[in-house]
């Protein structure tokens, strides 16, 4: 039993249109847990995001975040959704994009020294300090996804969720997210969407398997078995370390998908 999780569901269900998505879901994530979620595409994962956002509302059951309703603690998540498409004609450097993460502390639309002076922090924090005044159309993906975070942690966030951060970045790209992700979790708890269950399971301690049903598992105790019941068969896991089984190894990156 956790006591005082950051994020608590208790018999909590969910449907678009009479059809539901999450099915009477518990779940207690602790302080500075570093957690992944996976399942296959439509299962729920991005609806289990937006009811602990508060974004959605649960048609049964209840959500506690901090222990209070996930709309009354948004001050203390960051939120970084899937990648967009962007104009890379929009003229808008790196500093703009993480300054948009203390618009609600702005006064009048203006940022002051201190917004900027946190700003600077943020993308210390995340290895990009110098490249402020970039364009941020001019940086990789692995870059503008820091950028992204950077925004997120403006505002001395407590909780920062992720909607698969890598499905866009290469695998080298990746490792270098989830070794930031190791340094982040030093002084918050982190819970993130990802296919590449081969990957984060060197990186989570904690994997939530969601297909319609909510399932946490230490990451340990993952097995094929597990996976093939979550994707529904013809799953294998692979771990992607340095050497290789007698079963063989396979690429870094490897995905999962259904």
């Amino acid at each position: 039993m956790i006591k005082d999780p950051v994020i608590a569901l208790e018999n909590v269900w969910f449907s678009y249109d009479s059809i539901p998505v999450i099915e009477d879901a518990n779940l207690a994530i602790a302080k500075g847990d570093l957690v992944t979620i996976v399942g296959p595409n439509g299962g729920g994962k991005t609806t289990l995001l937006k009811l602990i956002l508060g974004i959605l509302s649960p048609n049964r059951g209840t959500i506690r975040v901090f222990g209070e309703a996930p709309g009354r603690v948004s001050s203390r998540i960051g939120y970084v959704p899937q990648h967009r498409r962007f104009d890379p004609r929009f003229p808008v450097n790196v500093l703009d994009v993480v300054l948009m993460g203390r618009v609600e502390r702005s006064f009048g639309g203006f940022y002051r020294k201190k917004d900027r002076n946190a700003a600077l922090e943020a993308l210390e924090e995340v290895g990009l300090i110098g490249k402020q005044d970039s364009p941020f159309a001019a940086l990789s993906g692995g870059e503008r996804q820091r950028v992204l975070i950077a925004r997120a942690l403006v505002s001395s966030r407590e909780l920062l969720l992720f909607d698969e951060p890598t499905s866009h970045l290469d695998s080298l790209a990746a490792e270098k997210l989830y070794d930031l992700f190791r340094t982040l979790n030093e002084t918050m708890t982190i819970v993130f969407v990802s296919h590449d269950v081969g990957l984060v399971t060197q990186v989570a301690r904690k994997v939530v398997c969601v297909n319609r049903r909510v399932l946490i598992h230490p990451t340990s105790d993952l097995t094929g078995e597990i996976l093939s019941d979550i994707y529904g068969g013809g799953v294998a896991l692979v771990r992607h370390n340095h050497c290789c089984t007698e079963a063989g190894h396979a690429a870094p990156g490897t995905k999962i998908t259904d």
